[in-house]
């Protein structure tokens, strides 16, 4: 009998550290986290090891906790107590005692924290609605409604967040290489009739001679990057030294062009498998970021009398890229001949299906590399 008794307790334990363990890790949908009287706007919910846990850096910022990172650690002070993670041994400790569990995790560099554990630890109380994958973490102090009168509102938050995704298409970047040439003043004109936004990844060989080129396009809105000096494969990918003296001399020269800093490369011919890993490092060292593409146009393949190839590639890889619900998608087009000739049909199927058209930003930047490096 007294096994059993220290069995149960050793549950109860378990659930009060993680929630309801393995059942809860199984639970799918949505998920949110309540504060008081209302649902926080944290997307980055995860339950990892049966217990759900949320970016320390949005949860710190409605929580008011000081987070400081230094010496390898992140320590946390709040209400008289000291949480420290250790970002080389993955450990948490607790006033200085060790935590028998992982209450804080990093995942690719971000840090998570347990919603439950820094809401008891800060004299916080929670409440789980389980139907709803929803914590609520509230004060008594705090003047706040009833846990029932509360699940109305995670059930009304819930039916609009659906209502938006449902209606709410991808978001599309037009993005086009190989310029700044005749046809690209061709295309930009086609953007401009349209009303688009795109993304233009030039070469720094052909920046020399069209300056004029590059400050249209750059002052109509549309973000400008690199695309190597040459595009030329053997000089390009010979080196590491080159390979990067190729990308930042391109973005050299459009940051003096324009006025803007361009730490947005593509690198020619696609990442995977010309660039090493050196190569990566290198790029991150020099603070750039790198895009690949979700659809490829192969518009390079085909003459001014094949364009319509060229549009149904992009409608079939956007609606494929669509239907596995990504919402950025980009679609690789280049300053051509074909291309130009392509592009109206291009941009009013696009319309015609609803999707949003964007230019890339640099304060909301999109991870789409063939390396999957989140760094990148």
């Amino acid at each position: 009998m007294k096994k059993w008794t220290w069995i149960s307790c050793i549950a109860i334990i378990c659930f009060l550290f993680t929630g309801a363990g393995k059942a809860e890790a199984a639970e799918n949908g949505k998920r949110y986290i309540g504060l008081h009287d209302r649902i926080l706007p944290i997307e980055d919910i995860r339950v990892i090891d049966g217990d759900t846990k949320v970016p320390l850096k949005d949860i710190a910022k409605y929580l008011y906790l000081p987070v400081e990172t230094k010496d390898g650690k992140t320590i946390i002070q709040k209400r008289g107590k000291v949480i420290t993670f250790d970002h080389t041994t993955g450990a948490t400790v607790l006033d200085g005692v060790d935590q028998p569990w992982t209450p804080i995790s990093s995942i690719d560099g971000e840090l998570f924290i347990s919603v439950k554990y820094i809401a008891r630890e800060t004299g916080f109380q929670f409440e789980y609605f389980q139907q709803h994958h929803t914590i609520r973490i509230y004060r008594d102090e705090f003047n706040h409604i009833s846990n029932e009168a509360f699940e109305e509102i995670i059930k009304e938050h819930a039916a609009k967040k659906h209502q938006i995704s449902a209606s709410k298409k991808a978001n599309v970047y037009l993005t086009f290489d190989d310029g700044p040439n005749q046809f690209t003043l061709i295309n930009h004109a086609t953007l401009e009739t349209y009303k688009v936004p795109a993304t233009f990844f030039f070469l720094g060989n052909q920046i020399k001679h069209n300056e004029s080129i590059v400050k249209t396009v750059s002052k109509s809105g549309h973000y400008v990057g690199s695309h190597s000096m040459t595009h030329d494969k053997a000089l390009v990918y010979s080196s590491t030294e080159s390979f990067i003296a190729e990308m930042t001399g391109a973005a050299q020269l459009l940051e003096q062009v324009t006025g803007k800093s361009a730490n947005l490369v593509r690198v020619p011919y696609g990442s995977k498998p010309l660039v090493t890993p050196s190569m990566q490092k290198s790029l991150i060292d020099h603070g750039l970021y790198m895009w690949d593409w979700d659809v490829d146009s192969n518009d390079w393949r085909y003459t001014d009398k094949q364009t319509s190839q060229i549009i149904k590639n992009v409608q079939d890889g956007v609606t494929k890229a669509a239907k596995s619900g990504d919402k950025d998608i980009i679609i690789l087009l280049h300053d051509r001949s074909q291309t130009t000739i392509a592009l109206p049909r291009i941009i009013e199927w696009l319309q015609k299906e609803g999707y949003t058209f964007k230019t890339y930003e640099p304060d909301n930047h999109i991870i789409q590399n063939f390396l999957q490096d989140p760094l990148l």
